[in-house]
């Protein structure tokens, strides 16, 4: 069964939910998986469990624009 790993509509984000992995975006491609952690999503899924949702906060600097 393929997978579609994204954020929730209206600006979210998601994390990797590999270990150490820092990837932060609006999905997690398969070709993330493979290229950087030799796995697909499903092994991901199986070890890791499922992406998490993440809130980026605009720093003080950049919501004054």
């Amino acid at each position: 069964m393929a997978e579609y790993w994204s954020a929730k509509q209206g600006g979210g984000y998601i994390k990797c939910p590999v270990k150490n992995c820092n990837h932060i975006g609006n999905i997690i491609t398969e070709a993330h998986c493979r290229m950087e952690h030799g796995m697909t999503r499903e092994e991901i899924r199986k070890e890791y469990g499922l992406p998490h949702n993440v809130s980026i906060r605009k720093s003080k600097a950049n919501s004054k624009k």
